[in-house]
């Protein structure tokens, strides 16, 4: 609501305040904030002056993506690279593609940092989000030949059944 009476250029909005509404008992509280004199956008000095393009702030890497059908096939053919799953030990227990190394994303970049660099590798996790993550530290991080795999356990499981 705050941002639609700015846009609309109506009533008052709490610049310098927060409003914290508990609804258990219908209460409202208001907190001031003090401005920051640090503040890169608001401070004494401002750094940033200009809206800000997320693709030259974002550092993912393009990252190539198959499906788990693709998967599926590429492992059939007898895939000799390695297939990682990077979720964690208690998601791997419940279901896991048979031959994918587990090394979840909670323990790196320390552990991954270990892994063959010239490897091929095909990479996975709940749903491709985490993967995409693992996959483009790795590219970032001298690792040539990885791919995510889209969907992850989910559709591989949604595939099977």
């Amino acid at each position: 609501m705050e941002a639609i009476k700015l846009l609309a250029k109506l009533g008052t909005p709490p610049l310098g305040r927060l409003i914290h509404y508990r609804a258990l008992d219908t209460s409202f509280r208001e907190i001031k904030i003090k401005k920051d004199s640090n503040c890169a956008l608001c401070g004494d000095t401002p750094t940033i002056t200009q809206p800000i393009s997320y693709s030259n702030t974002c550092h993912m890497t393009s990252l190539p993506e198959i499906s788990t059908q693709e998967l599926r096939q590429i492992l059939a053919d007898g895939f000799d690279g390695i297939l990682l799953d990077v979720r964690e030990n208690d998601e791997h227990a419940i279901a896991h593609i048979e031959g994918s190394q587990l090394l979840p994303l909670s323990g790196w970049p320390e552990v991954a940092a270990n892994l063959p660099k010239d490897a091929q590798y095909y990479i996975h996790c709940a749903k491709g989000m985490r993967s995409a993550r693992a996959g483009s530290w790795m590219l970032q991080n001298g690792f040539d030949n990885v791919t995510n795999v889209a969907g992850g356990m989910e559709a591989w499981l949604q595939d099977e059944g």
